[in-house]
């Protein structure tokens, strides 16, 4: 197996090859994120759908339908495009203190919405950048460890 790549914990090279179990050809084509890198001037790239089979492949998910790769990538973006979204305006509220993110926040979202350029100008903010990616699918985080805790407690309950 090839090294990891300590910025993204991926195979420093993602095959693009067509995989001999595939009976489907998927694009592989990258698609660039709005997503800036912390380490280059670039933005971070999708996989390819191609990329996408291969580590489910990799990864023992062999039982997933080609002709759904591509909207699972889609998908993939899509969500991401929207995690940063929400990263970003978090940034913007409580990059300059959380006096200033309590301000932003007191009168509820359609209050920052009205007062966003008032309170925090995107322009006294600099822009975050995403310096790596990094999974932990094994560690439960607080509110799984307090349902859990409370499942323990209250089994009829939760």
């Amino acid at each position: 197996m090839s090294k990891l790549n300590p910025l993204n914990y991926m195979p420093a090279t993602l095959s693009q090859s067509r995989d001999s179990r595939q009976t489907m050809h998927l694009p592989t084509e990258r698609e660039t994120s709005s997503i800036p890198r912390g380490d280059t001037e670039a933005n971070w790239e999708y996989p390819s759908p191609q990329q996408m089979y291969n580590a489910m492949l990799r990864k023992g998910y062999d039982d997933t339908p080609e002709d759904a790769v591509e909207s699972m990538v889609a998908v993939h973006n899509f969500l991401n495009e929207g995690a940063w979204a929400e990263i970003v305006d978090w940034e913007r509220r409580f990059s300059r203190g959380l006096g200033f993110g309590w301000q932003a926040c007191r009168k509820g979202e359609e209050g920052w919405v009205e007062d966003a350029d008032r309170i925090a100008s995107p322009r006294d903010v600099a822009a975050p950048k995403l310096l790596r990616f990094q999974g932990r699918p094994n560690e439960m985080t607080p509110k799984a460890r307090i349902l859990d805790f409370m499942g323990r407690m209250y089994p009829a309950k939760f």
